[in-house]
């Protein structure tokens, strides 16, 4: 692994927008966050007003890249297109799931059905297990994994919510195979996860513990969009104590000028790919729709609720500069949460831990220290 520099919390009183691209030496670091121009964006009307009050997100800010991950950007790359290829053999509705072997070998995995939505709970096969385990678990974390709304969870999601499951003793950690686009656009999908939503907070309510919400790229913006829609059509109804995006997908309607120049360095995601998931997702819905695109949506309500919101972005992912705006309009209303930012990392860059990347092996940690400290 290679060595790190120490990380650093980005606290300052300026706003923050996607930062510039100055050179693809894994020896040379982009322009630093503080420095950097909002005004380069085109979307300064979306980033929050200077201010003089404290941040109430913490970003983690990282600029070092590893000469494994340099090489393996570049090997990559040239299959972009082909990397990123979407199913097409899954029915309407929520699709029962075969977890992988490989990777939850180290886990029980049991499968429950709620609210027509199939659910698949880990469990660490080793001890503390079985019922004492059970007993133990303080709090709930739903995760909804990427794939464009289009993909069921692939083995590295089962791979990451078993690391989760086995290294965070108090979370009871369950896998939501979500109703997927084309057959299930979020028109017909979008009410589903609101049922859903509502039946599983109250039932963790009733219970008295807390509940993380969590997903990654299409798997972020639903868990946003949902919460989001839910606390607008009642404020003061159960909510999660922690949400989760990595890499989330916030803005569908793929505008911001700066996709263009990260599109140029991202090694997975294209814009084209990116515009075509958003348009089978979003239906016959407008894509500024706030239940689409949580960039929109009135977020006051997770601040005056204190529902936590985190995150984690990589600066060659083209979904990063609509996330960091999102990110920064949270920390404009006083949402509480903290994220990490780590410059020339690839869309859902921790995912890829079990590879041995070194970033990806950190930032895996960063979220399983995260998930050991929030609410």
């Amino acid at each position: 692994m290679c060595n790190t520099r120490k990380r650093e919390e980005i606290c300052c009183s300026s706003a923050i927008g996607p930062p510039q691209y100055a050179s693809d030496d894994p020896k040379i670091d982009s322009m630093t966050l503080e420095n950097h121009d909002p005004s380069v964006s085109g979307r300064s009307d979306l980033l929050p007003k200077e201010s003089t009050k404290e941040r109430s997100i913490k970003v983690t800010r990282k600029t070092t890249r590893s000469y494994f991950m340099f090489t393996a950007q570049h090997l990559i790359k040239p299959f972009k297109n082909s990397t990123t290829e979407i199913a097409t053999t899954h029915t309407g509705g929520s699709e029962k799931l075969i977890a992988p072997k490989k990777g939850t070998k180290n886990v029980q995995v049991q499968e429950q059905m709620i609210e027509g939505i199939c659910l698949y709970t880990l469990q660490p096969k080793k001890s503390p297990c079985g019922e004492k385990r059970r007993r133990l678990s303080k709090r709930r974390l739903y995760y909804f994994a990427g794939g464009g709304w289009q993909n069921p969870p692939s083995i590295d999601h089962w791979r990451m919510t078993s690391e989760i499951a086995i290294q965070v003793p108090d979370i009871s950690v369950h896998l939501v195979s979500y109703p997927l686009a084309p057959q299930s656009p979020a028109p017909e999908a979008f009410p589903r996860l609101l049922k859903l939503y509502r039946s599983l907070l109250l039932e963790a309510q009733e219970a008295g513990e807390g509940v993380i919400l969590a997903g990654d790229s299409a798997g972020g913006n639903v868990v946003l969009a949902v919460t989001l829609a839910a606390l607008a059509d009642d404020p003061k109804a159960p909510c999660p104590t922690s949400i989760l995006a990595i890499s989330p997908s916030t803005d569908l309607r793929r505008q911001n000028p700066d996709m263009l120049k990260v599109e140029k360095h991202d090694p997975i995601l294209s814009l084209r790919f990116v515009k075509g998931t958003a348009d089978a997702w979003r239906g016959d819905w407008d894509a500024s729709d706030p239940r689409l695109s949580p960039l929109f949506a009135n977020v006051d309500i997770l601040a005056n609720r204190g529902v936590h919101v985190h995150g984690v972005t990589g600066t060659y992912d083209i979904l990063a500069p609509d996330a960091t705006l999102f990110r920064e309009k949270c920390n404009d209303a006083g949402v509480q949460g903290e994220w990490l930012e780590w410059e020339k990392q690839f869309h859902c860059f921790p995912l890829a831990f079990t590879y041995k990347v070194p970033e990806s092996v950190q930032g895996k940690d960063w979220i399983l220290d995260l998930l050991t400290r929030c609410p």
